[in-house]
C-alpha cells in the first residue's frame, strides 16, 4: 500500500471511530499529569492510540521508502557502471578500479574480471546496450585485420587491441611505421618487430639506419632483395653490407648466397675486392663465397692456388669441380653446391 493511500485510509477510519463514539457519548475528560492538563472530548481520547500508531506508521513508511529509493538509485547506478565495464572488457581494457554497492553486482562483477571477451561468440544486444554492441563491432572488426578509431574509447597504450589496431594500420598506411617505432628501443613485442618490417619496404638505408636495430638473418635478407631490385632506388654501401654480415654472424651458406645474388650488381673487380677481403678477414666462412666469385669469373689458376694450399679434407666440392672441369666435363656448380 502506498504512502498516499494509507494516510487518506487512516485519517477516514480515525475520523469514523471518533463519530462513532461520539455519537453515544458526548461528554469530556481531562487528563491531568503534575500541572498540565489536557480536556478533549472522549471521542478525541479514544483517537489518541490509534493516532500515535498512525504517526509511527507513517515514520516507518517514510524511512523504508527512504531506504529502497537509496536502494534502487544504487542499483541503477550500479547497473551502469556493470555496462561500462563489460564494455571495457570487451575492449580488452583492466577493469581493477570499479566497485559495485549492491551484493548482486558485486559477485557479477568479480565473475567479469575473470572472464575474457570472445568477440565470435557475443550475442545480439538490446537497444539500450548499443554501446556494447558497437564496441563488440570494432573488436570483431580489428579482429579480422581491419584498422578502426579507437580515440573515443581512450584505452591505455599497452592494450592488446590498440597494438593489434595500429599493426593492422600497417597494411594500410604503411608509414605509420615510423610514429610505432618513435617508441621503440629495441624490436622486442610484436607492434615494434611489424612496424620495422613495414619501414623495410619502403625507407631509405640511412632512414632504417636511424634506429640501430641489430640486423638478423631475415632483415637483411629483406634489404638485400630490394638491393637488388633493379626497380628500387634503394642503396647500400658495401662497408654497411660488411657490418650487418657481422653482427647477425653470417655462416657459410648466408656468404655464399650472397656471392650469387650480388654478382649481378656490382662490377668484377668490385666483386673479387669485396670477397677477397671477406676471405681475409673472414677465412673459411666466406672461402667457399670467394672460390665462388672466382670460377664465376673463370679465375681458375687463382682456385687451383687455394686448393693447393688446403688441407685435403677442405673445399671438397671445388675440387670435385675443378676436377671434372679439367676432365672436359661441365657442371652445374649453382645446383651442385646447393647439394
Amino acid at each position: 500500500m502506498g504512502i498516499k493511500r494509507y494516510v487518506l485510509l487512516t485519517l477516514v477510519y480515525m475520523l469514523g471511530i471518533g463519530l462513532y463514539v461520539y455519537s453515544f457519548n458526548g461528554e469530556s475528560y481531562t487528563f491531568e499529569f503534575l500541572s498540565f492538563s489536557l480536556r478533549l472530548p472522549v471521542a478525541m481520547w479514544v483517537i489518541v492510540p490509534v493516532l500515535i500508531l498512525y504517526f509511527a506508521t507513517i515514520i516507518h513508511l517514510i524511512f523504508y521508502n527512504f531506504k529502497d529509493f537509496l536502494y534502487q538509485r544504487a542499483l541503477k547506478k550500479d547497473y551502469m557502471n556493470y555496462k561500462e565495464a563489460a564494455k571495457q572488457k570487451i575492449l580488452e581494457e583492466s577493469i581493477e578500479g570499479t566497485s559495485f554497492r549492491t551484493e548482486g553486482f558485486k559477485l557479477a562483477g568479480k565473475i567479469l574480471s575473470s572472464m575474457k571477451f570472445d568477440a565470435t561468440a557475443s550475442g545480439e544486444f538490446s537497444k539500450e546496450e548499443d554501446e556494447l554492441a558497437k564496441a563488440c563491432a570494432i573488436v570483431k572488426s580489428i579482429q579480422n585485420g581491419n584498422y578502426e578509431d579507437l580515440k573515443k574509447y581512450r584505452l591505455g597504450k599497452t592494450n592488446t587491441l590498440v597494438i593489434k589496431n595500429s599493426i593492422n594500420k600497417l597494411q594500410v598506411e604503411p608509414k605509420y611505421a615510423l610514429e610505432i617505432l618513435k617508441n621503440c628501443t629495441e624490436i622486442n613485442s610484436e607492434q615494434c618487430a611489424k612496424a620495422y618490417d613495414a619501414l623495410l619496404d619502403f625507407a631509405s638505408f640511412n632512414e632504417i639506419k636511424r634506429y640501430d636495430f641489430t640486423p638478423d638473418k631475415r632483415t637483411f635478407r629483406r634489404m638485400m632483395e630490394r638491393y637488388l631490385d633493379a626497380d628500387d632506388s634503394f642503396e647500400m654501401d658495401i662497408k654497411s653490407i660488411e657490418d650487418m654480415l657481422e653482427k647477425f654472424n653470417a655462416d657459410r651458406a648466408d656468404y655464399l648466397e650472397l656471392a650469387r645474388e650480388i654478382k649481378i650488381k656490382l662490377s668484377p673487380d668490385a666483386l673479387i675486392a669485396l670477397f677477397e677481403k671477406l676471405y681475409n678477414t673472414k677465412g673459411s666462412v666466406a672461402a667457399d663465397a670467394y672460390l665462388y666469385v672466382l670460377y664465376d669469373l673463370q679465375m681458375i689458376d687463382k682456385i687451383k692456388e687455394i686448393l693447393d694450399n688446403a688441407e685435403p679434407d677442405e673445399f671438397v666440392k671445388f675440387k670435385t669441380v675443378i676436377f671434372l672441369r679439367d676432365h672436359g666435363k661441365s657442371i652445374d656448380i649453382d645446383k651442385f653446391l646447393r647439394v
